[in-house]
């Protein structure tokens, strides 16, 4: 039933239409700065735009709901570097430390190393509408604790194709197809409620709504194991999310951006029906002009000097 409603919703994608030259001027859309991006708990899926041509952005995405959850909170710290106008380039890696609020320690230390790439076609390979091909490693290091990673490798290429709709600013449809190629290692982990324990290809269709500050998307991801994998396991996921860059007031006036989110998912597979949801934390900063060497801007020549 999954895989049929799927198959009805994805065309639909390719049924909007692409703008022609004679029709009037939609509103401007929102600038790409300004826009969602993964995040991991509330967005999961991959868009076709990538970072701006010169563009190095620190991360820091501390995973405050652990100060109840674990023993220890983890710590997302990463760099994302456009290449150039079409390719960008993802690193980074997720430490634990030990919060001292639970009876129990697992330590601190690194847990999981990332790496990704991605390239945008732009509209080239579909006029109207922009896509993107891609690629995710996840490979779990160290001693982490085990309920941090499933203790595999994962190896994850991806494609997704994307329409801003004119007519609405802000408002964007995609469908993200991929797979999920997991390669077992000597790091002992688990696994968490309805994931797959093999090889797996996902859809997902959803939409995102970026509206000045507030960002609204839905994923619908149907996930299988029956054609790559071990075995013969299909997941269904509905995730909600709703994210909010924070004014100026309310980081100091400090410069980046900060983003606070809140996700909901619920996932029909073998396991049954499970729920989750949480709020997350993202913060990114500029540090492009760290490294550059810019000249200092000459004196206003209205200012004598004394």
């Amino acid at each position: 039933m999954h895989l049929r409603f799927l198959s009805r919703l994805a065309p639909l994608l390719l049924l909007v239409p692409a703008t022609r030259a004679d029709e009037p001027a939609a509103p401007a859309a929102p600038p790409r700065d300004t826009e969602i991006r993964k995040i991991d708990g509330i967005f999961g899926s991959d868009l076709p735009k990538t970072e701006r041509k010169g563009s190095l952005r620190l991360i820091v995405h501390p995973h405050f709901g652990d100060l109840t959850n674990r023993d220890y909170i983890r710590v997302l710290t990463g760099l994302r570097w456009g290449v150039n106008d079409h390719t960008e380039l993802t690193t980074g890696v997720e430490s634990y430390f030990d919060h001292g609020l639970k009876h129990t320690s697992e330590g601190n230390g690194i847990g999981d190393l990332r790496l990704g790439g991605k390239y945008g076609f732009g509209e080239k390979l579909v006029p109207g509408y922009e896509t993107s091909a891609g690629l995710n490693l996840f490979f779990p290091v160290g001693h982490p604790p085990v309920g941090m990673t499933n203790g595999h490798n994962e190896y994850s290429p991806y494609f997704v194709i994307g329409k801003k709709i004119a007519t609405h600013p802000g408002l964007e449809l995609f469908l993200n197809t991929g797979v999920n190629l997991l390669q077992g290692t000597s790091i002992p982990g688990s696994f968490e409620v309805n994931t797959p324990h093999s090889n797996s290809l996902s859809f997902t269709p959803g939409l995102v709504y970026n509206r000045n500050q507030y960002h609204y998307t839905l994923e619908l991801t149907y996930e299988s194991t029956s054609l790559i994998g071990q075995d013969n396991k299909q997941f269904f996921t509905i995730r909600p999310g709703f994210a909010w860059d924070l004014p100026p007031k309310l980081k100091f006036h400090a410069k980046g951006r900060v983003t606070v989110g809140l996700g909901v998912h619920v996932t029909f597979g073998p396991d049954g029906v499970s729920t989750g949801g949480g709020g997350k934390v993202r913060a990114e900063f500029g540090i492009s002009r760290w490294f550059r060497h810019d000249q200092p801007a000459a004196k206003d020549p209205d200012v004598s000097s004394r």
